[in-house]
This record gives structure tokens, sequence and C-alpha cells, in this order.
């Protein structure tokens, strides 16, 4: 499944921050062989939210509300989903003959979309995998039809089908993938344009001679950030850095990080991490200064002491509590032994 998430992150690469770019694309999957998932299922995302849902054992495609509301995208794309169904079903087992492949579970998928940039169309392309390799890819871009595939993979297609294949991304595949987006665009526009403002957080951990300062972007959308982290006002370069991929956070928000390795004495110096986002009018900046380290070694030392004072506490109060009794029993002894006295002595 590697060459899905690669995929996956090539929609996200593609998927502009652009109030006025966006795209619509089907992440398919075709099985065949022992296997517990559906023959065929897919996925509909709008630049980079799954809208939809589909596979073999359902005759439309649904939303991903709990009761699979049926969405209706017209006939064309449901058709095109449809032969792309059929279509992947095909090619797999015609590459299981030609590659004599008798036994095993084997997998196809595609990527399949387009994009539009302020109303008009830039493009509509797929591309296909077979166990994790790519194999060929399609591109129209309103102008030039290319395709590219990978040697053994060749369509042996003739002059008339090189020019119906051509034709149907022109002005059929185009005009209807992209007639789709701009009905998802309407429907699911106060999705697709929010802003969400970032919650900058920077924090250190110990480590063997140093720390690691983390910088740590979260619960922003759209997904496109600029995380810069800054050593004494100058930035830190790129190659200093462990950057992390900008990942879901399973509530429709991103998050990001970016870590450095400090020595001891980088530690003295002052860092600040910044975000650049587009619900943010100026960049969100957040700051880390040495002191910070030194005094988070003095709270600790402060609450070290603080325990040791409670203990202290507690134990003369359980001495105090032990000895208590015994004084007060003496004193009771000694004032009766007095009374027997006086009495004896007065009689």
């Amino acid at each position: 499944m590697r060459t899905f998430w690669l995929q996956l992150m090539f929609v996200q690469q593609v998927t502009s921050s652009g109030a006025r770019q966006h795209s619509l694309w089907v992440l398919a999957t075709c099985v065949f062989g022992p296997s517990k998932l559906p023959e065929f299922s897919g996925v509909l995302l709008l630049d980079d939210l799954q809208v939809a849902y589909y596979d073999s054992t359902l005759d439309h495609l649904v939303t991903n509300s709990m009761d699979r509301t049926p969405l209706d995208l017209g006939q064309s794309a449901m058709g095109i989903v449809q032969d792309m169904y059929f279509g992947m079903r095909d090619r797999i087992a015609f590459s299981k003959h030609r590659f004599n492949q008798t036994k095993g579970l084997h997998i196809l998928q595609k990527l399949a979309g387009c994009e539009i940039q302020d109303g008009q169309p830039t493009f509509v392309m797929s591309r296909n995998s077979y166990d994790g390799q790519d194999i060929d890819s399609q591109m129209f871009n309103t102008t030039h039809f290319s395709y590219t595939t990978r040697e053994g993979w060749e369509n042996r297609w003739t002059a008339a089908e090189w020019q119906i294949e051509q034709t149907l991304y022109h002005h059929f595949y185009l005009s209807t993938c992209v007639s789709a987006l701009e009905q998802l665009l309407e429907q699911k526009k106060n999705l697709v344009t929010r802003r969400v403002r970032p919650r900058l957080h920077v924090f250190s951990r110990p480590r063997m001679g140093g720390a690691l300062l983390t910088c740590l972007a979260t619960d922003f959308y759209p997904r496109h950030i600029n995380l810069t982290l800054l050593r004494d006002g100058q930035q830190v370069e790129e190659d200093q850095l462990s950057t992390g991929p900008v990942l879901p956070n399973g509530n429709g928000l991103y998050q990001v990080r970016k870590t450095l390795v400090l020595t001891e004495q980088e530690q003295e110096h002052n860092y600040t991490c910044t975000a650049a986002h587009l619900s943010l009018d100026n960049q969100l900046q957040v700051s880390w200064r040495a002191e910070s380290f030194h005094s988070h070694l003095a709270r600790l030392v402060l609450l070290l002491v603080m325990v040791v004072l409670v203990l202290l506490l507690v134990l003369l109060l359980v001495l105090a509590k032990c000895c208590i009794p015994q004084e007060s029993g003496a004193h009771t002894d000694s004032v009766g032994a007095e009374s027997v006295a006086m009495v004896t002595n007065s009689s």
C-alpha cells in the first residue's frame, strides 16, 4: 500500500493553498486474490478533504456521514467511477496473465482527478501503480495530451485508439471532472474556504549532551504553512532541522513540527519559532530563551526543597503525636501521687 500513500502525498503537494485553486481526486484500489477488502474501493477528495466513498458492494457514491447518505454528482461522474472499476479489474486480470502470476494477492491503484484555477480548468490526469510500482500516467493540460509508461507496461494502442483516448480526456473526462468539482465546491464551500489559525508551541526535551528543541504548529487549515526557526534572530538552515510531514490531526485540521538538536553551549542562545499561514495577517511567533532552561532547573530545585520541607514537617508532627500522650500520662501520675500524699499527711 506504499504507493497509495505516495499518491496521497502527491495530491497534497499539488493542492494549492490559493483560495482560487481547487482540485478533485479519486484514489481507487482494485484487489485480486485472498483479501477481506472489497474488490474495488475508492475515496473522493475535494482539495484535501474526503467527501465521498465508493466500493464494489455499492451502486452509488456515499458521503462520510454515519448514515452514508447517497451523493449525486450526475450520471456522467458515476459512470466514470464505474468505468474505472471495470477497467482496473480487466487490467489487473490482464497483468496477471501477462506476467504469469497465478497465485497471491495483487493490487492495482489509480489516482485520477482535475484542477481548476480562477474558475478555469488547468488539467485532468491519471496515474496507475501495480503491486507498489508506478506503471503509467496520462495528462491533458487543456492543450496537450501526454502519456508516460514504465518499460514492459506500454499500451499497444492503434492510431485510432490513441485518438479516442485523447478525445476522451479532452472532451469528456476534463469537463465531467470539472463539473463535479464545481458542484462539490458549492456544497462544501464553507469547509474548503475556511481559515483556522494555528496554535504554535516551542519546547525542549533533554538528551545526552544537550537538548532537542521542537517547534510545533497544530490545529490549522488549510494545510499549507511556512514554519521557521530563528536563532538569535537569524534563520536556522533547513539542513540542520529535522522536519516532519504535514499530518492530519483527525479533526479536519493539520499539524507539523521541526526539531533542532542543541548542544549544551547552543542552549544559551535565544530561539524563536515563527509561522506564516493564510489565517494570519502577521506572522505568529513564540520564543524559547536560554534563561527558560535555567528557570526550569531552578523551579525543579525549589520543588525538591519544598518536598523535603513537607516531609520533615510531617515527620515532626508524627513524632509530636507519639510523645505528647506519654507526657500527659506522666503528669497525671504525678498529680495523683501528690494527692495521695496530701491525704496521708492530713490524716
